[in-house]
């Protein structure tokens, strides 16, 4: 399968059903596709068996593929806290409150590309 953006985007209508608002490279997956937590794994997941690539290898993890900092995460967590009591908790300690970097569609392409023209090299 050749790594273009419609490519991608068919990716998303096939596993996440039709979107009521078009699909394009600025859509942000979370915010505006409403895919995080679990079905932003599934997303990697079937772009990596779409296009034949792996995100996290020896050589470079998705961390780097993504230029995720520290404390920088592609999607939110689905788990429940209605009150707070894990963000309080989490503060207590001296955890940092994660930052979601929300990826638009366009920046996704990006790294497959990007991991697509890596990984051919080296076979």
């Amino acid at each position: 399968m050749e790594s273009t953006l419609d490519e991608v985007i068919k990716i998303i209508r096939e596993k996440f059903g039709p979107y009521r608002k078009p699909i394009d490279g600025n859509s942000l997956i979370e915010d505006d596709l409403h895919i995080c937590g679990d079905d932003g794994t599934d997303l990697l997941e079937a772009c990596e068996q779409a296009f034949t690539i792996s995100f996290n290898t020896e050589v470079k993890s998705l961390r780097e593929r993504f230029s995720l900092a520290e404390n920088e995460y592609l999607f939110t967590g689905e788990g429940l806290d209605p009150f707070g009591i894990g963000l309080f908790i989490n503060w207590l300690r001296g955890i940092p409150r994660p930052i979601i970097r929300d990826l638009t569609v366009d920046e996704l392409h990006r790294v497959i590309i990007e991991t697509v023209r890596e990984q051919t090299k080296q076979d």
